[in-house]
């Protein structure tokens, strides 16, 4: 199947596929690339799918989804914990936040909103699978402590 005859259902179903596993799967592990960042690579039939990191505090990365090695998705992302706050406690809020998934017209990550105690995170997106710009954020006792911007899409439509 040519990647332009995926649609949009699929391909959205698809990387939060790959989002899932990589969030919750305990054997889904991030090696180093050589380059002073890290790689994960998982397969589904016969898409395969890279997440790039780098940084701590702030982070960036790229996301890549290749459909019989034909790279027909990209994402890029840059997030960061404001300054004060213990950023290994919101990681590990956003990880409970991550595992619900995302819901609604969300292309990945986690849920429009999920609230925890003083926490509260949400996810909003501008576009679609095609091409979309989407913000997470988390608040703590209602003030921004951490905010990504993903930016991304279909790519190779015209092969």
């Amino acid at each position: 199947m040519d990647s332009f005859m995926l649609d949009k259902d699929k391909l959205k179903k698809l990387l939060r596929e790959f989002n899932e596993k990589g969030y919750s799967d305990p054997n889904a592990k991030y090696i180093d690339n050589g380059k002073n960042g890290k790689v994960l690579s998982l397969t589904i039939d016969n898409y395969s799918y890279e997440d790039e990191f780098y940084g701590g505090e702030p982070y960036s990365g790229n996301e890549t989804i290749w459909e019989n090695d034909v790279d027909i998705f990209r994402c890029v992302y840059w997030g960061k914990v404001i300054k004060g706050v213990n950023f290994s406690d919101i990681y590990e809020f956003l990880k409970l936040a991550l595992a619900k998934g995302a819901d609604n017209n969300l292309v990945h990550r986690g849920p429009s909103e999920y609230v925890e105690g003083n926490l509260r995170y949400t996810n909003s997106i501008e576009g679609d699978i095609e091409e979309f710009r989407q913000v997470e954020k988390i608040y703590m006792d209602g003030k921004e402590v951490y905010v990504a911007y993903f930016f991304g899409g279909r790519i190779n439509t015209q092969l």
